[in-house]
């Protein structure tokens, strides 16, 4: 139950992420290349949000492929991450310690660590297999 609301509240969080940077998001624009780093992030974050709604709907079909897809969400933590710290550092000519000055290394890392611990439970986990394995989707299948 805890795994299923993480996951539906996981695009609402990159939302708030997002309505909470507008107002950075008006000061990037305003310097040179600043639309180009506002519009790539806001693309990287708005696919990760739509990734999620798409590990989500696996989950709630109970579908095999959701393991697989939600390891893969995992591993994308990192990647957004450091996609969006290259594309700003690039693309405004600023040092990557600056970018991640200020703690910004911190929420990744939390996330990445807390969500391995769902990743863990999910492989290992007798109840998720039964719910989300082969076999599951197997039986529905005949019975439908």
């Amino acid at each position: 139950m805890l795994l299923a609301i993480g996951q539906a509240l996981s695009p609402l969080r990159i939302l708030s992420i997002i309505a909470g940077s507008i107002e950075g998001y008006q000061q990037i624009l305003t310097v040179q290349n600043g639309a180009l780093v506002v519009y790539g992030e806001l693309v990287l974050l708005l696919g990760f949000a739509v990734f999620q709604v798409v590990v989500f709907v696996a989950m709630v079909r109970r579908s095999h492929r959701f393991k697989r897809l939600f390891l893969y969400q995992w591993l994308a933590i990192p990647v957004v991450f450091i996609l969006d710290t290259a594309l700003i550092a690039l693309v405004l000519d600023v040092p990557a310690s600056q970018v991640l000055a200020g703690g910004a290394v911190v929420a990744p890392i939390v996330s990445f660590l807390l969500a391995g611990i769902w990743v863990a439970y999910v492989y290992k986990s007798v109840r998720v297999k039964n719910t989300f394995g082969m076999a599951n989707a197997q039986a529905r299948v005949v019975s439908a």
